[in-house]
């Protein structure tokens, strides 16, 4: 098995370099948030993985505003309310609706393991890039896709609950391509997607920390190798995820469900 270490302290954008700390103004600034307290297209807040309330009073995004969205948020400080309680006025530039689904456990493949086993999909990735924010863990991907398919992708998340190490949460992360492929003979394009899996309820009660072990499986179009990562999630340390943006847009060209 071929192992790749993923640094959590480097961002999980190309164009993102890491940013410790909210104070200044006039900065373009991205975090991974969740929205609450809708009242309006401008009038709502965002409580980031890092524990900042974003209260919005000015958009310029056109996406649908809902409660528990689970977001990438792009925004400058128009105003600090409360320093002591991280409250901030801020501006929202544009949004990247994250994929947000519960972890799947591996018991629940089991019951209907060959119909559910050909449905979760075991398709490579091209790359996959992780971190952990808050209650969760932001992964970035790349996966191969025909072009103006229109196939939305399916990832998921899988919790191995039938292993019997209680020191360790192993995971797997799985991709159903739904024939886009290597090898079908058609051109396939390299695409990102984004994804947001809430692992904090994998924590038994009373425990604030521990080591998590996630797999995959990789392909550079010719052969295809498993690798894994594995680091140690605690539940109050979300240092990883405000971020100084030098791009205000966000491209995706993948449809993941």
């Amino acid at each position: 098995m071929k192992k790749i270490v993923l640094k959590l302290n480097i961002g999980l954008l190309s164009f993102f370099v890491l940013f410790s700390c909210l104070a200044d103004k006039d900065e373009i600034l991205v975090s991974y948030g969740v929205i609450r307290n809708v009242h309006s297209s401008n009038d709502y807040e965002i409580l980031t993985d890092k524990g900042n309330t974003l209260k919005v009073t000015k958009s310029y995004s056109n996406e649908n505003i809902e409660d528990d969205k689970r977001v990438l948020v792009n925004f400058e400080i128009l105003s600090e309310k409360e320093s002591n309680r991280h409250i901030y006025e801020v501006s929202v530039n544009g949004f990247y609706n994250l994929l947000s689904k519960p972890v799947v456990n591996e018991s629940f493949i089991l019951e209907d393991e060959e119909v559910r086993r050909d449905s979760i999909g075991n398709d490579p990735f091209t790359h996959i890039i992780a971190a952990f924010g808050g209650n969760y863990i932001n992964i970035d991907f790349n996966v191969l896709y025909l072009n103006h398919s229109h196939v939305k992708h399916l990832i998921n998340l899988v919790y191995d609950d039938t292993r019997a190490d209680a020191d360790i949460i192993f995971l797997k992360l799985y991709h159903n391509a739904y024939g886009e492929v290597p090898g079908k003979g058609y051109n396939l394009h390299n695409g990102i997607g984004r994804s947001s899996f809430k692992i904090s309820d994998l924590l038994p009660p009373g425990v604030t920390s521990k080591r998590v072990q996630i797999t995959w499986l990789e392909t550079d179009h010719y052969t295809t190798i498993e690798h894994s990562w594995s680091g140690t999630y605690m539940l109050k340390d979300s240092s990883n995820s405000d971020f100084k943006s030098q791009n205000i847009g966000f491209d995706s060209s993948i449809e993941i469900r």
